[in-house]
């Protein structure tokens, strides 16, 4: 008998957990971690100013007095990605874009399990797979954001992509001036498809 309760509470709150989520889901909270996700990784660069922005990846601040925040932000940004998921989970329009959010999420855990190394000299080997799971990231979050808000601009948002990047080193004179301003278009079109997704402008 104390069996059998125990498995009904087990059930009731696995149901009522899956509601929550799915309600989650379907409402603004996607769109508002990622604003939220972006703002606290960029204000890493105002609560650790030793950091130069101009010079420095963002993923540095994993290391220093910031590294709280840092890990927030892309923690945020991981439950859009699992959001997103069961948003689109009966979706048959969305196969690729589930995919992506799969790998994205890989990529961001990538991240965190391999901090990178101090400056662009890469030494160890964290230090090596940080880039790559970086890259899958970033490009993942690029793809998603790009099929959900313009399905058929994937081509066109990967040059603005690197554009911002082009403009980003030239106007703050730096890779990691580069690196943010990619990564704004990034959010931007991850913030703009999260939103189409929920407003059914898809």
């Amino acid at each position: 008998m104390i069996m059998g309760v125990h498995r009904y509470d087990v059930q009731m709150i696995t149901r009522r957990a899956a509601t929550l989520l799915q309600r989650t889901a379907r409402g603004r909270t996607p769109e508002l971690l990622v604003g939220f996700g972006a703002a606290a990784i960029l204000a890493c660069d105002l609560i650790d100013p030793t950091l130069d922005a101009r010079i420095y990846a963002a993923s540095e601040h994993a290391l220093g007095s910031a590294a709280w925040l840092f890990h927030t932000g892309l923690a945020a940004l991981f439950a859009v990605l699992i959001l997103l998921y069961v948003r689109l989970r009966t979706s048959p329009l969305h196969r690729g874009v589930r995919r992506g959010l799969v790998i994205g999420a890989i990529g961001v855990i990538g991240v965190v399990l391999f901090p990178t190394d101090p400056g662009w000299g890469v030494v160890s080997v964290p230090g090596r797979l940080h880039p790559i799971f970086a890259l899958i990231a970033a490009g993942s979050l690029l793809y998603v954001g790009s099929r959900l808000s313009r399905p058929r601009s994937v081509l066109l948002h990967t040059a603005a992509f690197i554009g911002a990047g082009f403009l980003g080193g030239f106007v703050g004179g730096g890779a990691g001036f580069a690196e943010r301003f990619a990564l704004a278009i990034v959010g931007l079109l991850l913030y703009l498809g999260a939103y189409r997704s929920r407003t059914g402008e898809i």
